[in-house]
């Protein structure tokens, strides 16, 4: 790789860092969001999992990006709603006091 080419990728890497770093911060965001949802969540007997709320904002989301980013852009949201779900799930057990898997 040329000297030019080097230069323009450690460019781009420099700013994937960047966006990596917002991503983090948004992410503990969200997950503090998550948890303050499980106590919620524990408080009334609802269940973590409500289908049609994630179906509502999938299509929410997904519907103003770019085709040919959409469908790795859906995935990157079922992700994140897993990490999510997982951890409200853990987080009830906890607080219901039954920590066995």
């Amino acid at each position: 790789m040329n000297d030019e080419k080097m230069k323009s990728l450690e460019e781009i890497r420099g700013r994937i860092d960047n966006v990596d770093q917002k991503m983090k911060q948004l992410f503990l965001e969200r997950m503090e969001l998550s948890d303050a949802v499980a106590e919620l969540k524990a408080g009334g007997e609802m269940p973590v999992y409500q289908p049609g709320r994630e179906k509502e904002m999938l299509e929410r989301l997904a519907v103003s990006v770019e085709p040919r980013f959409q469908e790795a852009y859906i995935r990157f949201l079922k992700g994140i709603l897993t990490i999510s779900k997982d951890y409200q799930n853990e987080k009830l057990r906890k607080l219901q006091g039954n920590t066995e898997e």
